[in-house]
Formats: C-alpha cells, sequence, structure tokens
C-alpha cells in the first residue's frame, strides 16, 4: 500500500536514508522538532567517507504552497553563495520519496538563541559574552544583507544556534520573506515576529532600520527576559511599554530604546551602528599612539655633503691640534683625579660591612616567608574547620527536620538502598524522605519572577530520590539493551561521569524502563520533590547560605579549575545535609513538570504539574557551565522535551509504599 506524504513524514526514524538516489542522508538520533518541521542529525553518505550535516525536512504543510516552495528554494539558492563565519553553511535543497523537501547544512550544537532567553533576565551569560553574540549576529545579519540586497526583517530565535566552538551560526532563512504575506499555517512559523518592528509586522516598506531594531530586540530579551508577543498587532508594536532590564547603564538605556523607536527615523540606520553605540569602545590611553616623523633638513649652499670622506677626516684632525687648553684646567683635572680614586678605596673598604648588612637583610626576608607561609597554613585550616562546623551545623539540623516528623511504622528516613536489576547488577542509589513541609520559591528575594510567590508545600507521601546524578554507566545500560543510540560524552569520560546530551523523553524513557526492570514505581522527581531535596531544611539561597563557597558545587565561577569547561564526575563535591550530591551544579537536571511561568496559581501537595501537549519541561539545579547565580536551590527554567545539551542530565524518584 502507498505510503502518502504525511505517512512517510512521520515515519522517518533513526538510520533511514532519505534524499535523491544519486545523494543519500543517513539519519541520526531523533528528530527534534523546528519552525520548519523536523531538524535531524544525519551523515552525507554519497561521499566516499560520511560527513556529518544537519537537515531541516519541511512540514508536508508547507509543500502544497507553491508561492512558498518557489520563494523557499530561491533562498535556499542564494544562502548558498554566502561564506561568513557566523553563518551556517547551506549545502542545498533535496526531495525525499512523495515529494518531501528538505535542506542541508553544516552541523550545529543543539543551543539555540531562544533557550538562552528565560524570565527574569539571562543570568547565564554575562554582559560581555551577551556583546560577543550580539556583535557576531550582526556581523552574520550584515552578511545576508549584503548578499540578498535588502533587508533580513526578522530573525527566528529558534534558527540561531550557539556552539560551543566557533560561537554564533545563524541559519540563513529568513521568515520574514516565506510567511509574511501567508496566513492559516502552525502557529511556530510566525515565531519571528516576536523580534519585528511594527513596519516589518504591517504592509510597509521596509528598510535597514528594521534590522538594527531586531538586533535591539534579541538583545533586550536576552538582558530581561522578555521576548514581545508574536501576536502582537502593528499598533500594539508601536505602543510596547519597555522595562529596563537591571545590568545596563543609564547611556545603554537610552540607545536600547532609541533602537526600538516606533518611528524608523528614530532608530538607528543599520545595526552595526546600535551595537557601537550600545558597546561603546573603552577608553585607551593613546600616548605613544602616533610615532613622529622626522625628515632631513635641506642642504646649504655651504654645506659639507659634497666634502670628499678623506678631507673631512684632515679637517678634523687640525681641529683638535689647534684647542688650546686655559692653564686652570690641569690642576683641576688632577684634583678630580684624586677624588676618584680616594672615592674607590674607600668603596673596596666598606666592600665587607655591606656584605655582612646584605647576609642579614637575607636572613630576615627567609623568616618573613617562613612566618608568611605558616599565616596561609593557619588561616586556611581556619576556614576549612569553619566550614566544616557549618557543615555539621546544617547537617544536624537537617536530620533533626527530617526526624521530627518520623513515625516509626514509615521508611526509616535517610537510610539508602538499591533495587537489584539483574543478576550482579543494580540500579542507583537511592536515599529515603519523610513526609514534611517546606517554603518553595524565592524566598530570599533575589530571583526570578518564574521563582515567586514563595509559597509552603506539604509533602503528604514517602519517596525517595537518587543519591548522584544518573552516570552513563548506568543510561548506556539502558540504551543498548533497549537499542538506542549512546549519547556523546564529548570526549569528556563516560563511566561515573553524569549522563549528558539527554532530552526530556530520554530522561523519562530511563526511569520508565528502570520500573520495568525493578516492578517499582520510578519515575523522574517532580520540582517540589526536587526542591525538597535541594533545600534539605534550609531557607537559603544555597543549602550551606546565601553565598557561594568553593567545594559544594560546580559551575563556571564556582572556584573549580574544570568550571565553565566540562562536568566532574558525580559526587566530586560536598554532599547536602541529607547525603545527596550535586543537587546545585554539575548538570542541569530534568524533572517532571510541565513548565509554569510561576507559582501564582499551584498546588501544595508537591505532586507533578501536567498538562496535555505541554510545549517545555522544567529543568532545575544548573550546571559546569552556568554562572552560581543559577545554580540556587530555587532557581528553575525550561527546555523543550525534545531538545538535548551538553549540560543536561537528570535524576529519578520512587515513591515508597506504606
Amino acid at each position: 500500500m502507498t505510503q502518502t506524504r504525511d505517512e512517510i513524514y512521520q515515519s522517518l526514524a533513526q538510520g533511514q536514508l532519505v534524499g535523491p538516489d544519486h545523494h543519500k542522508f543517513q539519519l541520526q538520533g531523533e528528530a527534534t522538532p523546528c519552525p520548519l518541521g523536523q531538524l535531524w542529525e544525519a551523515d552525507d553518505v554519497s561521499t566516499k567517507n560520511a560527513i556529518s550535516v544537519n537537515l531541516i525536512m519541511l512540514d508536508p504543510v508547507f509543500l502544497v504552497d507553491k508561492s512558498f516552495l518557489a520563494k523557499f528554494k530561491k533562498q535556499i539558492v542564494r544562502s548558498k553563495a554566502i561564506n561568513h563565519s557566523h553563518i551556517a553553511d547551506i549545502y542545498g535543497y533535496f526531495i525525499h520519496r512523495g515529494g518531501l523537501l528538505f535542506f542541508a547544512f553544516e552541523p550545529v550544537d543543539g543551543l539555540t538563541l531562544d533557550q538562552l532567553i528565560v524570565p527574569g533576565g539571562n543570568k547565564s551569560l554575562t554582559l560581555k559574552q551577551t556583546q560577543g553574540l550580539l556583535t557576531q549576529l550582526t556581523g552574520a545579519i550584515n552578511s545576508c544583507v549584503k548578499q540578498w540586497h535588502h533587508p533580513f526583517a526578522a530573525i527566528d530565535s529558534e534558527f540561531v544556534y550557539v556552539n560551543k566552538k566557533g560561537g554564533v551560526k545563524l541559519l540563513p532563512i529568513s521568515m520574514y520573506e516565506f510567511f509574511h504575506d501567508t496566513k492559516d499555517l502552525p502557529k511556530q512559523v510566525y515565531a519571528y515576529k516576536s523580534f519585528c518592528s511594527a513596519q516589518a509586522l504591517s504592509d510597509q516598506k521596509i528598510d535597514n532600520s528594521c534590522d538594527s531594531y531586531t538586533l535591539a530586540a534579541v538583545a533586550y530579551a536576552l538582558l530581561s527576559g522578555h521576548s514581545f508577543d508574536r501576536n502582537d498587532s502593528t499598533e500594539n508594536r508601536k505602543a510596547i511599554s519597555l522595562n529596563r532590564p537591571s545590568d545596563i547603564s543609564d547611556p545603554q538605556w537610552e540607545v536600547l530604546q532609541k533602537a526600538l523607536d516606533a518611528d524608523p527615523a528614530k532608530r538607528f540606520s543599520q545595526p552595526a551602528e546600535f551595537i557601537k553605540h550600545f558597546f561603546p569602545p573603552e577608553n585607551t590611553n593613546q600616548s605613544g599612539s602616533v610615532t613622529d616623523t622626522l625628515e632631513p633638513d635641506s642642504p646649504s649652499d655651504n654645506s659639507e655633503t659634497t666634502t670628499p670622506a678623506s678631507d673631512k677626516k684632515a679637517l678634523l684632525l687640525n681641529k683638535i691640534r689647534n684647542i688650546r687648553l686655559p692653564k686652570f684646567v690641569i690642576p683641576l683635572a688632577i684634583l678630580l683625579i684624586g677624588i676618584g680614586i680616594g672615592f674607590i678605596l674607600g668603596v673596596f673598604s666598606s666592600t665587607e660591612k655591606i656584605d655582612n648588612v646584605n647576609a642579614k637583610y637575607n636572613s630576615l626576608k627567609i623568616q618573613e616567608q617562613e612566618q608568611q607561609k605558616q599565616l596561609h597554613t593557619t588561616l586556611k585550616l581556619l576556614k576549612k574547620t569553619r566550614n566544616e562546623s557549618q557543615r555539621l551545623r546544617l547537617k544536624n539540623k537537617a536530620l533533626n527536620d527530617q526526624f521530627k516528623n518520623f513515625d516509626s511504622d514509615s521508611a526509616i528516613p535517610l537510610s539508602i538502598f538499591r533495587d537489584p536489576i539483574s543478576q550482579g547488577i543494580y540500579g542507583p542509589d537511592m536515599i529515603v524522605l519523610s513526609p514534611n513541609t517546606f517554603t518553595m520559591g524565592d524566598i530570599s528575594g533575589v530571583g526570578n519572577d518564574n521563582e515567586k510567590p514563595a509559597h509552603p508545600v506539604t509533602l503528604k507521601h514517602k519517596f525517595s530520590l537518587s543519591r548522584f546524578e544518573i552516570t552513563f554507566a548506568q543510561y548506556d545500560q539502558f540504551a543498548r539493551q533497549t537499542g538506542r543510540k549512546l549519547p556523546s560524552d564529548e570526549g569528556w569520560g563516560r563511566g561515573k561521569q553524569p549522563v549528558i546530551n539527554v532530552s526530556w523523553r530520554d530522561a523519562n524513557a530511563y526511569a520508565r524502563w528502570l520500573a520495568e526492570q525493578t516492578n517499582l514505581p520510578y519515575r523522574l522527581p517532580s520540582e517540589a520533590e526536587w526542591e525538597y531535596v535541594a533545600r534539605a531544611g534550609t531557607k537559603t539561597n544555597y543549602w550551606w547560605g546565601d553565598k557561594h563557597e568553593s567545594g559544594y558545587s560546580h559551575c563556571n565561577d564556582c572556584g573549580n579549575p574544570l568550571g565553565g569547561k566540562q562536568p566532574l564526575p558525580v559526587g566530586s563535591m560536598q554532599p547536602n545535609p541529607w547525603g545527596f550530591h550535586d543537587m546545585n551544579g554539575n548538570v542541569d537536571e530534568w524533572v517532571q513538570d510541565c513548565y509554569r511561568e510561576d507559582y501564582t496559581s499551584v498546588s501544595s501537595a508537591g505532586r507533578a504539574f501536567q498538562t496535555p501537549g505541554c510545549s517545555n519541561r522544567s529543568m532545575r539545579g544548573g550546571s559546569w557551565f552556568d554562572l552560581a547565580r543559577i545554580t540556587r536551590s530555587a532557581s528553575r527554567y525550561r527546555h523543550p522535551p525534545d531538545a538535548k545539551r551538553n549540560t543536561w542530565g537528570f535524576r529519578v524518584a520512587l515513591d515508597i509504599k506504606e
């Protein structure tokens, strides 16, 4: 039976060959949804050695519009000619079975600009990193404008990739050009309107000031965490009210407001002009920056430039012979020579005294260095003792908190167990937790809007949580048994390294598999359960206090040499008072909940929030890549359930039966 185009599209899977007979690509991994359809990793197997690429397979809904197809093919062809370090190289478009259309481009990382825009402002990027991202994006947009001879008009934040190596890669696809005049298509194709100027939302003629607006809208979204509504009308976009981001200066705020002005005449005419004013070059000392140029004097009529060298020498000797010294010069010279001889003799006679002074000085210097070394050791020991004392105090308080509601008939709190999977193979280390009430959210008032309001949660159920993040060793066993592709370890090793490059669906599948193997209700933890364990009875930003301390978490600015470079093996940092490792930092952790914007209407029972077809799942804990602020116990963020990244992992929970 012949498959329809939609059926072929829906049946695409890992290992399948796609493309025309003369040029085949083999799909790898799983598809990630994107505005135009499905984003795939693939291997170009038509070459002698397979080459890694990315593919976007167009949703069949677009293929019925001949106008769209003509624009699409034209744009792919002209984009192939763009050569820029921050433009993703386009390899061409291809037709698959059933008339499905896709295009191939250079491989990119999974992280997108869309994922960097978080509610309350993106704190995982410094202002300097934001400047670098925007500067690279400006260069990419300018390159497209130069090639196309018209404005880019608006970008789609899901088509701006932020790579570990090479920085920004813009996919040179103008969604504005495809869909400006089209209606009644899936909502995701209109996401580009979040970065459109009012004139680009209307039928007015657009100019390059639209691109400066687009770039400023990206800057505003990164710094404030607020994107404009893609459903805005032209009038709504003109009347939009801006909230000043907290991390910019007064001059930068003025520049940003100018760039986002509704009147094109008042905006910057080019995106590069906005960048120049928003990130002005630092003042530098110009002293010595200009070299004076010395030109030779013009020769005079009586110049010696025409005199032979031998005659010059003779004239010089005659001048020396004819010198007549005054009579007082000879006695004065004798006096000066005598003084010099006396000085030299004095120096020699005091050499022994100088040596003695130098020896004493060196001895005192050595003593000072020894004392400084002892003082440094003492201070280090005092700091260690203070930290250990604080840790024991917190642990004692937390243990009391766990045991105060302990019922002798219930599971013993804070006991550790492992469930057998097969002969000699065990599941993760699990720690039992008793029911309790705690305060969830931004207690200290330093968090983002999505952490508010702080509210009481009563966990009436007994449960356990894995002591460590799930490791590669544990996940690989599941992947091999179920025939899944092993996630990349980025060359950092497997074994006890926390598993990374896994989506929410991967994490959920592992928990279901664990439940099947043990016949026990393993699952992902809820957000409330996760934060309850992360806080471990505390109300501070981190379980050890309100400020960052080295040795407790692994992040970009947490003091570890590998911070910002890669994760550490599980358990490398100090455990929290209940014995859990790496709740703050190392890798972000997927939880069960569908993401919601805040806690204004939330259940106090602590179970996972679920809604059919939710587009984002919650994530907690921060990672090795993030700043310390992101690793706070209350910090939360969201990502699509199919997305993967080398900073994302998870741990599992288990309900304890009465």
